[in-house]
């Protein structure tokens, strides 16, 4: 029961800090203009991440205490955040971005003893324990990646919500295999305030006058909070989820970012440059309008989740091989996007970037 009123009030907190934010943000310059890349109409407040992070901490206050979050977590959520409402203000370098999420994974890493050291069997060479320091280096790449990978999906509306929120749904279910009541709660809690979130962001047009953005202290929180729960559920002694089975969760944002950050690299670019080849850019490209991009990718995650869950309850199917289909799933989804026919309509210039 007061997991349901967490989740409650981190819903309804949500939405009405949104709601009281926005006038605020504007104020404050917290806008996101169109131009460049970005093609949506008007001055959009960025307020969503804020409003998040409050929900989501009243939420988890709300629980009883043996199944709060450790201080590592919230610290660490908190430094995310703060570092996305920044660069949501002033744009800050990439370098300078990744030096702050890689020192404080570390922090977080060291102080709550939390590291990727068991990955179970996914090479197919028997179970795969990492040495600290290696344990320590995978830890990084997952969260930083995690934390890049849906802030670089943030693109159209509604899309890196929808992502984060699949992914979370898919952490819940494993929590609950797991009977691990803090990843629960902190996977409902969050999963409630993104939807309160989205009610502002879905592109349903009933609400395009109180629209508003995540920003990236949005999917920071995202995707940092999504990755520590992970790490946490992978490393539990008994885990009934194989942790590659964890990647699938969030296997459409991964993609993205792999697809485009190879493709930077191959055109000589630096993976960290900004321009239109994501896989919402590639069917806006086509004629697809935003909603229609962002059911067909919501689609495609919600396919990969099912898929990697079905893999993980069946016994016979050995993890390298599940790993293996995570790594073909990647192919097919940029096949898949790519190979979608071209639409007469106009693209949608509703997207943010």
């Amino acid at each position: 029961m007061s997991l349901y009123l967490s989740a409650a009030a981190a819903f309804l907190a949500t939405i009405a800090l949104t709601y009281l934010l926005r006038p605020l943000a504007r104020s404050l310059d917290f806008v996101d203009r169109p131009g460049g890349r970005k093609q949506h109409s008007g001055e959009v407040p960025v307020a969503g991440g804020l409003a998040m992070f409050i929900g989501l901490m009243l939420g988890l206050a709300l629980l009883p205490v043996e199944v709060r979050p450790p201080t590592s977590f919230t610290a660490t959520a908190f430094a995310f955040v703060c570092l996305g409402l920044l660069d949501d203000r002033l744009n800050l370098p990439p370098s300078l971005r990744l030096f702050v999420q890689v020192s404080s994974v570390i922090l977080m890493a060291t102080a709550g003893a939390l590291s990727v050291q068991y990955v179970g069997e996914p090479f197919g060479l028997g179970l795969t324990i990492f040495s600290p320091p290696l344990a320590l280096f995978v830890t990084i790449m997952l969260v930083v990646g995690a934390v890049n990978a849906l802030n670089m999906v943030d693109g159209i509306d509604g899309l890196a919500g929808s992502m984060g929120l699949i992914a979370l749904l898919g952490v819940a279910g494993a929590a609950v295999l797991g009977a691990n009541a803090i990843v629960l709660g902190v996977a409902v809690v969050l999963a409630a305030a993104v939807a309160g979130f989205l009610v502002f962001n879905l592109p349903l047009g009933v609400n395009s006058s109180l629209r508003v953005f995540m920003g990236d202290a949005g999917s920071m929180l995202m995707g940092f909070s999504i990755a520590w729960m992970m790490v946490v559920l992978s490393q539990e002694p008994a885990t009934p989820v194989a942790p590659v089975t964890l990647l699938w969760f969030a296997a459409l944002p991964i993609y993205d970012m792999v697809s485009t950050g190879v493709g930077r690299v191959l055109r000589g670019q630096s993976p960290m440059n900004a321009d239109n080849t994501h896989l919402h850019h590639l069917l806006l490209k086509k004629g697809y309008s935003v909603r229609a991009t962002l059911a067909v990718l919501v689609g495609l995650a919600l396919l990969w989740v099912l898929s990697g869950a079905v893999l993980d309850m069946v016994p016979a199917i050995p993890e390298w091989l599940s790993l293996v289909g995570f790594l073909i799933a990647g192919s097919l989804t940029v096949a898949i996007v790519r190979g979608m026919p071209e639409r007469v309509a106009a693209i949608d210039r509703s997207a943010k970037s």
